[in-house]
């Protein structure tokens, strides 16, 4: 960001930023890191860039590489287990596709004359210096469950082999849902989230407890077992895999432990989704008709084959597909069967859930007679909130801590507010950073009370982001590593207590 002008001589730059008159903190231009270097989505050996320049040769062999890969498997005490995480796809570097871990600098990279998979903490770089590496052993990208990596260790000054991590295209998280409350077994809805392998296959736990779904060869089957990852065919549910590469594929029939017959009983309300628990809706704006769809949509099953979307409120309202015009409907008058509703937005483009912000919605207008785009209406993936936990209170700037809210969408990027204030977090594209602004609010431009550079994290609840706040003495943003931005996600739904939420979708 370039330094502003004013009275008395201007504003004078420093690293990492710059002081504007009268003590106003903004953000100074900074050196670019080695992907920006590269000039974004762009082959590092041909200068081309990823989307729209490569030829039509390479464009065709990339068409299957993954867009989002995932590391999993390291044990948590070990060295390097940070590693771990979802890592998005942002450039061709040596021939293959790269990825970096969002909020960090962290990568997934080729190196052509090793013919090695890196993990490298310092990015995109020409060097064969990593913290991970794996033997490329011809395929085109890393998520290859083939491939064995060696991750560094300090203690004894080399890479070793570790065979229980992995890096997959599978679904980092499967949402399992419809499970009848107070019936047995409805332990088993949930969130779980991909830890490893298991009999060759991705293994799935729930939260902090030993509830997981497994892999059981011998049977081909998906197992949810609320005792954990163990090598027996006692299970609380199963479903017969057919193959699939993961438990969260569609089609899926779950059987479910019922004592008093002793035996599984198929349930047709479970379901097991790749899909987000909750989608946020904003920017319909008052006094215009259909204002009320805003909100938060919670994850309630399948419907027409696809994820079904529900308000916690009661209202019915929801967002559901209809196959037939291949579209996404926001119904406020429910989960339904007919072609009626009070938005829509096409659904081709790959859009697999309603969460995406490339989507564009229409809306009923009664007195045109049909619907009209708005293109302030977003629906999304996000945290309902953020806390800011970790600044000094006696240090300056210290009210950044708390809770901010998600109330927008500013330059395509969620934005968050804090309750009976002006202090909001925002994004900044110009630099590619989330912004805490105690002053201005969301028309603060560059100038911040403190900054992280946001390295792809799509939201500012993000853990690995390294924050720096403006302090007065030092003339400039200082890194205080103390700051953590934690995520704060809506809870799961219990349908059955919700007026008219039970049994809703398929």
């Amino acid at each position: 960001l370039k330094p502003l002008g004013g009275s008395g001589g201007g504003s004078h730059v420093c690293a990492p930023s710059c002081a504007l008159p009268g003590g106003r903190p903004m953000i100074s231009p900074h050196a670019p890191s080695a992907y920006s270097m590269l000039g974004g989505l762009q082959d590092s050996a041909s200068g081309s860039p990823l989307a729209g320049g490569l030829s039509v040769a390479l464009a065709d062999q990339l068409d299957d590489i993954p867009n989002v890969v995932v590391v999993a498997g390291r044990h948590k005490d070990r060295e390097n287990q940070d590693l771990q995480g979802e890592y998005h796809r942002i450039a061709n570097f040596h021939g293959r596709p790269a990825y970096r871990k969002p909020g960090t600098r962290t990568c997934l990279r080729y190196w052509s004359p090793a013919d090695r998979w890196l993990i490298d903490r310092e990015g995109l770089q020409e060097s064969d210096t990593c913290n991970a590496y794996a033997e490329q052993g011809g395929v085109k990208h890393p998520a290859s469950e083939e491939l064995v990596w060696r991750i560094w260790e300090s203690k004894h000054k080399q890479h070793v082999r570790d065979p229980e991590i992995l890096v997959t295209s599978a679904p980092s998280s499967i949402q399992v849902v419809g499970r009848a409350a107070g019936r047995e077994n409805f332990a088993l809805n949930g969130q779980y989230h991909l830890v490893g392998l298991h009999q060759g296959r991705v293994a799935y736990q729930k939260g902090n407890s030993k509830s997981a779904i497994r892999y059981w060869a011998l049977g081909d089957r998906w197992l949810i077992d609320l005792d954990g990852l163990r090598d027996v065919d006692v299970c609380n549910g199963y479903a017969d895999a057919h193959g699939t590469s993961h438990p969260g594929a569609v089609g899926l029939q779950w059987h479910v432990w019922d004592s008093a017959r002793g035996r599984h009983a198929l349930d047709s309300t479970l379901q097991s989704v790749v899909a987000p628990h909750a989608i946020e809706l904003v920017g319909r704006e008052n006094p215009k008709e259909n204002q009320s769809m805003n909100g938060s949509y919670h994850l309630v099953g399948l419907h027409a084959g696809r994820p079904a979307f529900m308000k916690a409120d009661g209202s019915g309202h929801a967002i559901r597909y209809w196959p037939r015009e291949d579209r996404w409907l926001i119904d406020l008058a429910g989960l339904r069967d007919v072609d009626l509703c009070n938005a829509y937005s096409e659904a081709v483009g790959g859009f697999e859930h309603p969460g995406d912000l490339g989507m564009v919605w229409h809306v009923w207008e009664t007195s045109r007679g049909r619907h009209l785009t708005d293109p302030g209406v977003r629906t999304f993936v996000a945290p309902h909130a953020v806390r800011i936990v970790g600044r000094d209170p006696y240090k300056e700037n210290s009210a950044v801590n708390g809770e901010y809210k998600l109330v927008d969408v500013i330059e395509s990027k969620p934005a968050y507010k804090k309750e009976d204030t002006d202090h909001v977090i925002r994004y900044w594209p110009a630099e590619d950073r989330w912004i805490l602004d105690l002053e201005a609010g969301f028309h603060g431009g560059d100038v911040a009370n403190s900054y992280a550079d946001a390295k792809g994290a799509e939201h500012p609840g993000n853990t690995e982001l390294l924050w720096y706040v403006w302090e007065t003495s030092r003339g400039c943003h200082v890194a205080d590593e103390d700051i953590v931005a934690e995520p704060i996600y809506l809870e799961p739904v219990d349908w059955s207590k919700v007026p008219g939420g039970g049994g809703a979708a398929e």
